[in-house]
């Protein structure tokens, strides 16, 4: 079969590849011919005959999913968003430019006035470059939607842009870094009706799920950690949740918030969005319950009732295969063969909050149950609440008991006024001054640890961030927005990443 697969409207690859070959032979393809490694991020996108936007499950078959006639149109866009620190690769943050954009033109985010013709401007400027030498008549191609009016507001900002440097690739660096700080970043959103027949939007992001208006103002905000369970049939989609009782400190089962979508293929995309971005954002690892859930279509759903594991027929429901630091150690070793994987100070912070229950300090453990091909439900576990984290308490419990050790053996030196025993007495004063100096030591050379992670720059908080191309870390995440040429060699800035010790 024939497949188009495009980065942008203006750039098209064309692809022949057999009916019956997986998804992810397509996408391999298409990042083969983009040199594009950091492809945990991605996925491809079409529309179904009904004009439902679904994401292509690159596990299964392409024949299963693509109806009709080749050739088939796809578009390689982001599947998860991360931070744009944490992006390793050139083209990586310009196909998050492209697909971001395109969100931004479509109405995806929720921006004022000002700053969405900021944002306008700051596209022109990546695409035409600095103002002076763009022509009005530029500006219609790249913003085809506007009117005459807009496109000359939008000149106007463009001409009053401010930025360090005058480079393309820096103007959508500063695009992406801005969008990044939207509350619909990252946020796929499917319309629905509440059981009350409200029209809403569900959005699903690293947290957890969202329910909006149709003017994406914030109804309600769920997260991962205080669902019971989602299911879905049919075209039905609810969500069960724990809600803390006013004064109680207890937790209460509140009633399940139902909602009607459009279809049944909507409603699954919905399900498969949530536990795909629960596994990508909040586990350690693919759980093999997600890797391996499957159904049987067409001849094989009646083989499996006299053979069960016949691979006639066979679809996965999932499409994850790595979470989000698997995906970055990953692209990690692919990039530096002969350095290894990041450890240390060199190491990305990933935001543990994203990928640990911050109460529970542990992954959250959950079990799929599914009744049927057309019925599926998720069910997460609900613990109590814990007041800390335990290794904290483990922590404390074990130098409280090195405190007390130290003064008994003090208490045992300085209470021992044997004067028939010299000998003894000498070998433990002997090991007391020695425990006394490992112990300056060790406090000492903390001291120096502790000095050494501080910010050159404020001194007051930890250093976080590596300035690239030079690889100098010397300031934390506030002061190195103030920086745009590195203070130790005076290299320029082109990107800011994030770092953590471990």
């Amino acid at each position: 079969m024939w497949c188009f697969v495009s980065e942008c409207p203006s750039v098209v690859r064309e692809y022949h590849i057999p009916k019956k070959s997986r998804g992810q032979v397509l996408l391999d393809k298409v990042c083969e011919d983009l040199g594009l490694v950091e492809r945990d991020y991605f996925g491809l996108r079409y529309r179904s005959k009904n004009g439902e936007l679904l994401w292509l499950n690159l596990r299964n078959s392409l024949g299963h999913q693509l109806q009709g006639k080749s050739p088939h149109r796809l578009s390689i866009q982001v599947k998860f968003f991360v931070s744009p620190a944490e992006l390793q690769q050139s083209i990586t943050r310009h196909l998050y430019y492209l697909t971001i954009k395109n969100r931004f033109l479509l109405g995806h985010y929720v921006v004022s006035k000002e700053e969405k013709y900021h944002l306008y401007a700051l596209i022109c400027h990546a695409e035409l470059g600095p103002a002076e030498h763009v022509l009005f008549n530029q500006y219609h191609p790249i913003l085809p939607e506007l009117e005459e009016d807009e496109l000359k507001s939008v000149e106007t900002a463009h001409r009053s842009l401010s930025l360090p440097y005058n480079s393309p690739i820096f103007a959508q660096m500063q695009f992406v870094a801005q969008v990044a700080e939207l509350p619909g970043y990252g946020v796929e959103y499917f319309v629905a009706d509440s059981s009350d027949k409200v029209s809403v939007v569900i959005g699903v992001c690293n947290t957890g799920l969202q329910i909006l208006t149709q003017d994406r103002v914030l109804i309600h905000s769920i997260n991962f950690e205080d669902i019971s369970k989602v299911s879905y049939h049919q075209n039905r989609f609810s969500v069960h949740y724990y809600k803390s009782t006013a004064g109680t400190g207890q937790d209460e089962l509140v009633t399940a918030l139902k909602f009607r979508l459009k279809s049944r293929k909507v409603a699954q995309a919905l399900f498969r969005a949530f536990t795909e971005c629960h596994t990508f954002f909040r586990c350690e690892n693919v759980e093999r319950v997600v890797r391996q859930q499957h159904s049987h279509i067409g001849f094989g759903a009646f083989v499996v009732l006299f053979k069960p594991d016949t691979d006639k027929g066979k679809t996965y429901r999932f499409d994850v295969s790595r979470t989000r630091r698997q995906a970055y150690d990953c692209a990690w070793r692919k990039l530096h063969p002969t350095t290894g994987p990041p450890h240390g100070e060199n190491r990305i912070s990933l935001d543990l909050d994203h990928t640990r229950d911050s109460r529970l300090g542990e992954s959250i453990d959950f079990s799929l149950l599914f009744h049927s091909t057309y019925s599926q439900e998720l069910e997460l576990s609900h613990q109590s609440h814990l007041r800390g984290d335990v290794r904290v308490h483990t922590l404390k419990a074990q130098i409280a008991e090195d405190e007390l050790s130290e003064d008994s053996i003090m208490d045992i030196d300085l209470s021992d006024g044997a004067t028939t025993s010299e000998r003894p007495k000498s070998r433990h004063d002997s090991k007391g001054s020695l425990d006394k100096e490992l112990f300056s030591s060790m406090k000492e050379q903390l001291s120096n640890l502790q000095e050494s992670r501080m910010c050159q720059v404020c001194l007051e908080n930890d250093m976080s961030t590596v300035f690239c191309p030079c690889g100098h870390m010397i300031c934390c995440e506030s002061c190195s927005k103030e920086c745009f040429r590195c203070p130790i060699c005076r290299a320029e800035i082109t990107y800011v990443q994030r770092v953590f010790f471990g």
